[in-house]
């Protein structure tokens, strides 16, 4: 796709828009002190407080790394968004009502008022290293990419210093208060443009009803514990020892809620936080589903799949509107990152530590520095990771992260519960949970013992280092001599935060009531899981290199480990079984455990590329009948998908595939892709089922065979099977 002079028109004027539109509101602003700078006044009303909070935690990490997740693993991935349900809610009945009513500006700040300095300076060092180096860094860099596929004239070192000049300009100028608005109006911005991919997907795709129907491994919600990037033990987990912190300890997220007009605008700011996460998942998920259903044979890396999916479906102007929206979410997050690390600098190390004295002046000019500064920082290390392309950057972003916080979430989460929590047990868990708990936990217990090598993944990695820090902190404190009751007073959670204050109480009555709307914003979210989960309940998915398969008549077979094949990131699990045929009668034959008698839909995911070849399968030994789809070009930009049925699949592919292919579709993929193939619906008995691939004309030319999933979905026959 070539952007059109509308687009590119289109596109130029948000981005000029945008930054005028933050500055005039800074410049209209009658209050200029330091306070006003970090804390935009606390003149934020609900609505701003909660659009921001939202715009300044999606980026291309979601448009592009959640949605390559969602084209693997599907809305599993949807966990990272409807967990916020529980740490929201943690956020707006325990955190919340003790910073407002605490005057509270940062989280360092916190952490002192409840332990020490010493706890403070650390926790503040290490949000900005984290901030800097793994998120702007990470962001800048991902976002350089993701414009670089629109728009392939701009090198990726120019789109980097554009992207940090344009949020850098009205951040540095207005801080927070020009920040949250500008997220305001990137908000609506970039849902519209993330509703209109999805929309046009599904139209394409044929609707909710036909991916579930289509593709129901796609919704399962929870995996094994043993999954290697997506566990159910990890995902509970992690809504403890990582959630609670990135939503309620975070800086970047929370210092939106601190510049609220009132401590209800800052907790309805996060209800309607929660309503956005709610449909989050069907603008970053589904559309990674939907480019599998569709695209699987254009595409070889998950991370194309969203920036396909805009240039294949929409139209000159709307295509300009949606990378718009792409830029949105850059921009917020980068404004965000940009002011709470310029903020946690000059409140939390500069001023206690070399100006104690400092002045409103001089902290309002040190705020401004500190934030050129972070923000030249942050194009370094963009710059450096676009001269390493084969960084993976969610996974960067996601891991620091996961081990950036445990240490945090157990001394926030117990600090603020436990009276007996003292400041020698917190500094203590701050210490042993960066220098020892995390290298122990990573390179020691999971690789080196034996029964939690199955378990190994960084999930589970961070849920152990909280709960030593934990362990720690409770330890220590038992053995120290506990803070005096007057130097815990408004630190200490008590029932009185679930209430409203009083002052407020009579005005938020009713239908403005903040209990009725959390209330509905947490079974939205359940009634949203539910429903999806039950989509995929009675499929069972599994990895083809986790299932017991035999040889027959020769031939040999080996577990392909996943990065083997360049520009290739598409297998699940650990990797594929790869089936190299010999000579004569052969074949691969993996069985299947069958939980209880019925009708099943048999399907499998295998390898296409320049080595691979043709082959039939058999199912308990009856012939499987195959059908796969594909898409092909209808009109301008409309899409016509097709099933295809075949006795024998013909694996092999073009070591180099045309840039537009017979169906008059783009393809962004390499050599190598994954194919989806229905082999129909068997009744199968309690037990094991066998799962036979069968090479077709064994000779000379016979071509290797590659399986990465197996699905078994129980369901009643279907008209058409």
């Amino acid at each position: 796709m070539t952007f059109t002079f509308l687009d590119i028109a289109i596109f130029c004027t948000y981005f000029v828009g945008v930054v005028l539109f933050a500055v005039v509101v800074t410049a209209r602003s009658k209050n200029k002190s330091s306070s006003d700078y970090f804390l935009a006044s606390n003149t934020l009303p609900w609505y701003v407080v909660g659009a921001s909070f939202i715009a300044s935690n999606i980026s291309t990490e979601h448009f592009i790394g959640m949605v390559g997740w969602g084209f693997l693993y599907g809305m599993a991935v949807a966990n990272w968004e409807w967990g916020n349900a529980a740490t929201f809610s943690v956020l707006i009945w325990v955190f919340l009502p003790f910073y407002m009513r605490g005057n509270v500006s940062t989280m360092p700040e916190f952490l002192e008022r409840r332990f020490s300095r010493h706890c403070r300076c650390i926790y503040a060092a290490v949000m900005i290293i984290g901030l800097v180096i793994a998120m702007l860094g990470g962001v800048l860099f991902a976002g350089a990419k993701a414009l670089n596929v629109f728009v392939p004239s701009m090198s990726m070192e120019v789109s980097v210093i554009v992207l940090a000049l344009a949020a850098g300009t009205y951040t540095v100028y207005g801080g927070l208060l020009s920040a949250v608005w500008a997220d305001f109006l990137q908000y609506v911005l970039l849902m519209i443009g993330g509703i209109i991919v999805s929309v046009f997907g599904l139209y394409y795709a044929g609707g909710f009803g036909e991916l579930t129907r289509d593709l129901p491994e796609k919704f399962i919600m929870l995996y094994p514990s043993t999954h290697p990037a997506i566990p159910w033990t990890g995902v509970v987990s992690m809504l403890v020892s990582v959630g609670v912190w990135y939503s309620c300890a975070n800086q970047f997220m929370v210092q939106r809620c601190l510049g609220a007009r009132s401590e209800w605008d800052a907790r309805m700011g996060v209800v309607m936080a929660g309503f956005s996460k709610a449909i989050l998942p069907f603008i970053v998920v589904v559309p990674g589903i939907i480019a599998f259903h569709l695209f699987q044979d254009r595409i070889s890396d998950g991370d194309q799949a969203w920036p396909f999916l805009v240039r294949t479906f929409l139209p000159s102007g709307l295509a300009g509107l949606v990378l718009a929206g792409l830029a949105s979410a850059i921009l917020s997050t980068l404004s965000a990152i940009t002011n709470s690390s310029a903020t946690i600098f000059t409140l939390d190390l500069y001023k206690p530590l070399l100006r104690p004295q400092a002045g409103d002046r001089e902290l309002h000019a040190v705020g401004r520095i500190s934030a050129v500064a972070v923000m030249i920082v942050g194009i370094l290390v963009a710059l450096i990771l676009v001269r390493n392309p084969g960084v993976t950057v969610f996974g960067v972003i996601q891991t620091t992260f996961f081990y950036i916080a445990p240490p945090i979430a157990a001394t926030f989460l117990i600090g603020i519960l436990w009276r007996r929590a003292t400041a020698a047990g917190a500094l203590a868990t701050l210490i042993l949970g960066f220098a020892l708990y995390l290298p122990l936990t990573k390179y020691v217990l999971f690789p080196r013992i034996p029964w939690l090598r199955p378990y190994d993944n960084f999930m589970h990695h961070t849920f152990a280092i909280f709960l030593f820090s934990a362990v720690t902190l409770i330890a220590v404190s038992l053995f120290t001599r506990p803070e005096s009751a007057d130097r815990l007073a408004g630190v200490i959670w008590s029932r009185s935060a679930l209430g409203v204050l009083a002052s407020e109480r009579h005005r938020y009555r009713g239908f403005r009531s903040l209990g009725l709307w959390w209330a509905l914003m947490v079974a939205l979210i359940a009634a949203l899981y539910v429903w999806t989960n039950s989509r995929g309940s009675r499929t069972a998915w599994l990895e083809a290199e986790e299932t017991a398969y035999s040889l027959t008549g020769g031939g040999s077979a080996l577990v392909q480990d996943r990065g083997t094949l360049p520009e290739f990131n598409l297998w699940t699990g650990k990797g594929q079984v790869l089936f190299k045929p010999a000579a004569g009668d052969n074949a691969i034959r993996f069985s299947l455990s069958v939980p209880e008698a019925g009708n099943y839909a048999v399907d499998a995911v295998i390898t296409r590329g320049p080595e691979y070849g043709a082959f039939r399968v058999l199912v308990n030994g009856q012939p499987a009948s195959m059908r796969f789809l594909t898409a092909a070009r209808s009109g301008t930009h409309g899409i016509r998908a097709a099933w295809k049925k075949t006795e024998v699949f013909d694996a092999r592919r073009s070591a180099e595939p045309a840039t537009e292919d017979l169906a008059g579709l783009d393809s962004v993929a390499g050599a190598h892709v994954v194919q989806r193939i229905s082999l129909g619906n068997f009744v199968l008995p309690t037990g094991a089922a066998t799962l036979s691939f069968v090479p077709e004309n064994a000779g000379q030319d016979m071509g290797w065979i590659g399986v990465d999933q197996i699905m078994l979905t129980q369901r009643d026959p279907q008209p058409g099977d």
